[in-house]
């Protein structure tokens, strides 16, 4: 898992930040897609409420 990802992670979980989370999303150009192939930590409701973050974002 790179960095980037581990970084996602921790502000979902620890930190409960799915603004934070997004912003690095986009800035990095990963999707949900590849996000959710890198970890298995993430929920199916953790990547909605992604999902729904980058969308308002866009």
């Amino acid at each position: 898992m790179n960095e980037v990802i581990s970084k996602i992670v921790y502000l979902i979980k620890k930190e409960v930040n799915f603004d934070e989370a997004a912003n690095l999303m986009i800035q990095n150009n990963l999707t949900i897609e590849k996000l959710s192939q890198q970890t298995l930590k993430l929920s199916q409701l953790d990547l909605a409420r992604l999902a729904d973050k980058i969308l308002q974002k866009k």
